[in-house]
């Protein structure tokens, strides 16, 4: 019986010779395609070449990585339904046709796997008789079944690309059945399972729905490694294989259960394998939970299975520590989650923590809101609870389900929708980022400001202030940059045409689809009209502090991945005139000596001075290059790479950095002159943040902390100078040698140590000069030690009690120093004293609290204070306080 990575590997080699070359997979978040939020099917990667665009292969064979998150509710209620799977496939643009994919699906089914042909059924579109006759020619033990197009028929849409299906079913047994007379492939019950789909896209749909063949024919065929693991592993389902079964008995373990508890037990099983699986994979690849888009279907992944395991029994976070498991059922596919994995574990962990909480208050709001909803929980109420506890409508949904109570879904996205128009009534931004009513998709702005400051233009629309919102302009070129990538927009000023009148201040840039919004200053902009031709002008002071920042945010990027590992993914960023802030993933604080490794290499690649390369490129390039690129963010068809490196694009990969971005940069390193972190701190659990400058403001900040380090030499030596001079006074060496001279931190090390030489000839004068007495206690016969001291540092009075302690072995110790007018005390006991039920806490706070004064502690030790006046009397009443034991 094949394992599931060798029937993966099987598949892999078998077409390798067949339809080459093998491909991997793409990452589950698709690059460039806004259309889809995860690569749902193995074609997914090779949409350019069905449509034409691409032509540089002609075939392809893969095993995708895909996650399909339409029916997340249902998985754990049916053994069917997935959400993480690999999907393998073998493509066909314009190449080989259905001879070869019929004849190449069977050959690999029967020869190459060894599945018994009896139980093997093909399927074929009822019009498809090419089809019909090439699975004819294959001898199948089983005719072919002619089915109808709701399975038999793929298409994109009403019109376009459309064609033929082949399906190939496997009989599981009659058990399995649901006894029905016309039970045959393409029924709904579990006996015949499909394990191969071959689409023949030969068609193109016209609008009055005739077919006319396409001039290039494409093969698209898709076949589930889960469940071609259940074929060959003889499992009940997919769970029951090599895929799931080790992530069951891991959980089993960890919840210490038996696998088939009950019904219960086996749903939630199922669900946390299966979401196990979908968030490893995820955060693999750098997506962290969040309340938005692709980070809300993880958290919602995580916090499902999580709440399965509290059903289950568990008491604490636990989908962390299957972790390792995922890793190891995918180590040989995918390694980088093996790479991955402490990070994955601690950021799933941190999640678990925070939705315990969450679960905690917001369970016990929804047992309260269902035991007076009725049939059916206001949507208003739903929303409350996710609104106010972080609690997910879907949790919501499914509890009240399991009390038999609906909740009222539509009133739950009114509450929502009039959630967000409150937020944006109450906004208090510039007003910037709202569109100007008519103005959507009319305008194009051409971007001129990578190789210019200056731009003669023509005014495209101007829309005066109006309320709150201030004044905008668009142009048909202009050299501002507008805010993306979390570079700020350009500000400057708009000119009369030949330069010489202000015509209005920018304030801010930002974009709205094709178009450049110029935001304004001025209420009462001057001649400003649609076609008026006037001179744009950007900030060019500003712009030079911003473009080092923009050049700075990429080497740290590439810096933390080289440091850190490739589990490091942006997560966020600010690039402004002031500073950058760079967000990342990863799972703890970076240590001192890690960000003085990240800024010495960035260091070093500024004081090589090497070149900064941009152009404009094919997208696919990306991953050819091996380039950065944020998660789902589509850079179009020709994004612009920007590169750093010696030897520019004829050696793209050997390179410091290479991202797709469309921010502006700094020329070479060099002109980023330094770099220096200021600041690294928690975004959110496993993320970070990093703040540094780069160019003026690194100069600016160097010369701030030059300044800031000659003052705090010149306090240092001053008061290491007054320590020498109050060593001499206490007769103490007059020949300490002070190196005035040494950095700052070797200045420091050398005052503490004088000041330790002062303490210590202040202690010693004070101890000779002290008074001590020992007393026996009348009831108890505990030994009570006491010392009075004359001006001695209250911070050293724990010392000299824990060395009373330790002269008498067993008793308690007294310390008062009297300074200033104010007594401060400490009242140490030994630990046989404290078993006996002596308080050193309840003692002092007795004795303080008769005198005025003010105590606390622990049984063993406690502080406190009273005025000096208070003095007589002390001995002898904290000698009847301890003798009571109170």
């Amino acid at each position: 019986m094949k394992t599931s990575a060798e029937l993966r590997q099987s598949y892999l080699d078998f077409f390798a010779k067949r339809s080459p070359p093998i491909v991997p997979s793409a990452p589950l978040v698709p690059h460039g395609d806004q259309s889809l939020m995860f690569n749902s099917a193995g074609m997914v990667p090779f949409k350019p070449y069905f449509l034409g665009l691409k032509r540089d292969l002609s075939r392809a064979t893969s095993c995708q990585k895909c996650l399909r998150t339409t029916d997340i509710d249902r998985v754990g209620a049916t053994a069917r339904h997935l959400t993480f799977f690999e999907m393998l496939g073998n493509f066909s643009f314009g190449d080989y046709f259905k001879a070869e994919a019929i004849s190449w699906a069977w050959e690999f089914l029967t020869k190459e796997l060894g599945l018994d042909a009896n139980r093997l059924y093909p399927t074929v579109f009822k019009d498809d008789e090419e089809a019909l006759a090439l699975w004819k020619k294959q001898g199948t033990p089983n005719a072919p079944s002619k089915l109808g197009a709701d399975t038999n028929f793929w298409d994109m849409g009403p019109t376009g690309p459309c064609g033929p299906c082949s399906e190939i079913y496997f009989d599981r047994g009659a058990a399995l059945g649901c006894g029905k007379p016309d039970c045959a492939p393409g029924c709904d019950c579990d006996r015949y399972m499909e394990v191969w789909n071959l689409v023949f896209t030969q068609f193109d749909r016209q609008q009055d729905k005739s077919l006319k063949d396409l001039p290039r024919k494409n093969i698209d065929t898709g076949m589930g490694l889960e469940r071609l693991a259940v074929v060959v592993q003889g499992a009940d389902s997919a769970f029951g294989t090599d895929l799931f079964k080790p992530l069951s008995e891991k959980a089993c373990a960890l919840l210490g259960m038996e696998p088939g508890a009950s019904a219960q037990a086996q749903t939630g099983l199922r669900v946390i394998a299966d979401h196990a699986r979908a968030s490893v994979m995820l955060m693999t690849e750098g997506l962290i939970p969040s309340n938005i888009e692709r980070g809300y279907v993880l958290r919602r992944l995580i916090r499902r299975a999580a709440r399965y395991g509290r059903i289950l029994g568990a008491q604490e976070p636990f989908l962390y520590k299957l972790v390792p498991t995922v890793a190891e059922i995918f180590s040989q596919a995918y390694p980088e989650v093996s790479s991955a994995a402490e990070t994955v574990a601690g950021a799933l962990q941190a999640e678990e923590e925070r939705f315990a909480q969450t679960l905690e208050s917001g369970e016990k709001e929804l047992e309260r809101l269902l035991e007076r909803s009725g049939k059916t929980l206001a949507g208003e109420a739903a929303f409350k609870l996710h609104d106010t506890f972080g609690f997910p409508l879907e949790l919501t949904r499914e509890i009240a389900a399991g009390r038999g109570v609906a909740v009222d879904e539509a009133g739950f996205r009114r509450a929502e929708e009039k959630a967000v128009e409150i937020a944006r009534a109450s906004w208090k931004g510039s007003g910037a980022k709202a569109a100007v009513v008519g103005w959507e998709g009319r305008f194009r702005t051409e971007f001129t400001g990578y190789h210019s400051l200056e731009e003669k233009a023509k005014i495209a629309a101007f829309e005066p202030k109006i309320g709150a919102r201030p004044a905008v302009l668009i142009l048909d070129k202009t050299p501002f940059y507008a805010e993306g990538g979390g570079q700020v927009g350009d500000t400057g000023e708009i000119l009369s045409a030949d330069g010489k009148i202000q015509l209005a201040r920018v304030t801010d840039t930002q974009k709205q689809g094709e178009a450049v919004f110029h935001i304004l200053a001025d209420e009462n902009a001057k001649a400003l009209a649609a076609g008026a031709a006037v001179l744009a002008r950007v900030d060019a002071a500003r712009r030079a502090r911003v473009v080092p920042h923009h050049t700075a945010t990429h080497l740290l990027n590439a810096a933390l991945r080289r440091i850190l590992g490739p589990h490091v993914r942006q997560a966020g960023s600010y690039v402004g005139p002031d500073k950058l802030r760079f967000d990342f993933t990863h799972p703890k604080p970076l240590g001192a000596e890690t960000l003085r490794q990240i800024e010495q290499d960035i260091n070093a690649e500024i004081a090589k001075s090497h070149p900064v390369w941009t152009k404009e490129d094919a997208v696919e390039k990306a991953q050819e290059y091996g380039a950065v690129t944020l998660l789902g963010e589509d850079y179009g068809a020709r994004p612009r790479f920007v590169l750093v490196n010696a030897e520019g694009w004829s050696a793209p990969k050997e390179r410091f950095s290479l991202e797709l971005c469309g921010g502006t940069h700094a020329k070479n390193t060099a002109d980023l002159r330094a770099f220096r972190i200021l600041k690294e701190s928690s975004v959110s659990a496993g993320v970070r943040r990093i703040e540094a400058v780069a160019g003026a403001a690194a100069g600016e900040y160097e010369e701030a902390r030059a300044q800031e380090d000659a003052a705090a030499r010149g306090e240092i030596l001053a008061r290491t100078r007054d320590y020498i001079s109050q060593i001499k006074a206490e007769g103490g060496k007059a020949d300490i040698l002070l190196r005035e001279e040494a950095g700052l931190d070797a200045l420091r090390e050398q005052e503490r140590k004088i000041k330790d030489v002062l303490a210590s000839l202040k202690a010693k004068r004070i101890v000779q000069a002290s008074k001590s007495w020992t007393v026996v206690l009348e009831k108890s016969r505990a030994t009570l030690r006491l010392e009075r001291l004359e001006g001695a540092d209250p911070k050293s009075l724990r010392g000299l009690a824990d060395k009373g302690t330790a002269d008498i072995g067993s008793g308690l110790a007294f310390v008062a120093s009297i300074q200033g007018g104010k007594i401060s005390f400490v009242l140490a006991a030994t630990p046989d004293l404290v078993a006996q039920g002596f308080d050193a806490a309840k003692i002092a706070k007795a004795l303080a609290l008769a005198r005025g004064g003010s105590a606390g502690g622990r049984a063993e030790f406690a502080q406190g204070g009273m005025a000096e006046a208070e003095w007589d009397g002390v001995a002898s009443e904290l000698a009847r306080l301890a003798d009571q034991k109170s």
